[in-house]
C-alpha cells in the first residue's frame, strides 16, 4: 500500500490554473520554444495545448505567443512562469517525501502479523 496525491494551483475562486500536465506543457514549451512542438512531443492535441496555454496566460500571464509564419513563430515563457514551475516541482517533491515516509509506515503495518 502507498499514498498517492495530485496537486494543482488554483486561483482565489478555486478554479484550477496549472496542474502536472500544465507544468509538463510549460517545460516542453521552454525546451522547444513552441506550443505546437510541445503538444506534439507530449502526444496532446494542439487545440488542448493552445487552450491550456491561453488559460495560463489569461490568469497568470507569462506565456506570450510570437506572431509569425512557419518556422518564425513560437512562445515566450516569462521568468515568472519558470519560477512557478520550480515552485510547483519543489512542492510536489516535498509532498512526495512526506508521503513516502507514511507509505513506509503502511508497509510496516501491513507486515505485522
Amino acid at each position: 500500500m502507498k499514498f498517492k496525491f495530485k496537486i494543482w494551483i488554483e486561483d482565489e475562486n478555486g478554479n484550477a490554473i496549472v496542474g502536472k500536465g500544465g507544468v509538463e506543457l510549460i517545460k516542453e514549451i521552454l525546451k522547444t520554444g513552441s506550443i505546437a512542438k510541445a503538444a506534439d512531443n507530449l502526444n496532446m492535441s494542439y487545440k488542448f495545448a493552445w487552450e491550456y496555454s491561453r488559460k495560463i496566460e489569461g490568469t497568470i500571464g507569462g506565456l506570450e505567443p510570437k506572431k509569425g509564419g512557419k518556422n518564425t513563430g513560437g512562445t515566450i515563457v516569462s521568468d515568472k512562469i519558470q519560477q512557478l514551475v520550480e515552485i510547483y516541482e519543489n512542492a510536489e517533491k516535498e509532498i512526495q517525501e512526506i508521503l513516502d515516509k507514511y507509505s513506509k509506515k503502511l508497509d510496516e503495518l501491513n507486515n505485522v502479523k
